[in-house]
């Protein structure tokens, strides 16, 4: 049997300017999923690694994100097969200029590559050499007993085409395709050939899929390649997050402290949320939804609050409110076809004496 761990989209070196301060903690945390890919590849006694594509977030990294990347791939002591990816293209990577560890097999170009020792060969199919993929796609009868792909590319989706057919995978007949590009890990077996993409080891973007992970995948001659994802990633979505989206009712609270505090009570430093506020809002302040954001985003890696409640019709409490209001009664007396109108002009202006925010 053989085992290979396979990641993907690393994006090294990436500045992460969304995260605002949260961003120099998050770069540290990238590092560590790096690290992990490998660490847990010593652990489940895998034979090489593959990282298909976007190792770089960038060809304009700094030395030390490189020299990072050279050391954790050399300190492994593992076969090691990289090919460019889009963020990395073949002719401004940083692999290019430098000398590489022993263990480390850069392929810039569409082409195979045999590891004699271990009976397994690599088509690999980098990005930026799409025309020639279908041409190489393909297992070689003369070859060796196990043979993968390595691609970073595209399968299609919703308003795309994408640069790889599926129809390739499913005709190639190799015993597994490691494919990169998508942050998110995801199937896409074709037949016989076990098929996936890696996803990113740690959060790129907060709409992927959180934990991020590795595949590790485990290869017998003439049997399809079993697959289990091992978890690299730190960021976390919100305790209780259906599909990353944490979805709390307001309907109960008297104050915005309260909910404040509930809603800070399920961050943490590493959390990526999206909270979706449902429900009514009955408490007598209003419910400035951008001030909440903006205290509670200190308090977790990225947040974003989705309003979908409900706000209860606002009653006036100071003599100025109780006129506003009986201006508003009269005009409807005069206008009754203008009430709807009115009444909300009513219920904005009670909104904003209040503090809030429109």
């Amino acid at each position: 049997m053989l085992r290979l761990a396979h990641t993907a989209d690393v994006h090294l070196g990436r500045a992460f300017g969304y995260l605002g301060a949260a961003a120099s903690e998050h770069q540290a945390r990238l590092k560590r999923a790096f690290e992990r890919v490998f660490e847990l590849a010593r652990q489940h006694e895998c034979h090489a690694v593959l990282i298909a594509g976007d190792l770089f977030d960038s060809p304009r990294i700094s030395r030390a994100w490189l020299e990072f990347a050279l050391a954790t791939i050399a300190g492994a002591r593992l076969p090691t097969v990289v090919i460019p990816g889009n963020h990395d293209p073949a002719e401004r990577s940083p692999l290019r200029e430098v000398s590489l560890p022993s263990n480390l097999h850069y392929l810039p170009a569409t082409q195979r590559l045999t590891l004699a020792h271990l009976e397994l060969e690599i088509v690999a199919c980098p990005a930026g050499d799409e025309a020639r993929w279908q041409a190489f796609l393909h297992r070689d009868p003369n070859g060796a007993s196990l043979q993968v792909g390595l691609m970073h590319g595209s399968m299609p989706s919703a308003g795309g085409q994408g640069t790889i057919a599926p129809e390739w995978i499913a005709q190639s007949n190799l015993d597994y395709v490691a494919l990169g590009d998508w942050h998110s890990p995801q199937e896409w077996t074709q037949g016989r050939t076990v098929c996936w993409y890696s996803g990113a080891p740690e959060m790129i973007l907060p709409s992927q899929r959180l934990p991020a992970v590795m595949v590790l995948v485990e290869l017998r001659p003439q049997h399809p390649a079993q697959v289990r994802l091992l978890t690299t990633g730190e960021a976390r979505p919100a305790a209780g997050a259906h599909e990353g989206v944490l979805v709390w009712d307001i309907s109960r609270y008297e104050s915005l402290q309260e909910l404040r505090a509930d809603l800070q009570a399920q961050l943490m430093p590493e959390t990526v949320a999206t909270i979706r506020l449902v429900g009514q809002w009955r408490a007598p302040e209003p419910l400035d939804v951008a001030l909440l954001t903006e205290q509670l985003q200190r308090h977790c890696l990225w947040l974003e609050v989705e309003t979908a409640h409900q706000v209860e019709p606002l009653t006036p409490h100071t003599p100025f409110e109780q006129l506003l209001l009986q201006v508003a009664e009269e005009a409807i007396a005069r206008t009754p076809e203008q009430a709807p109108l009115y009444h909300e002009a009513t219920q904005t202006a009670l909104y904003l004496l209040r503090g809030g925010r429109l």
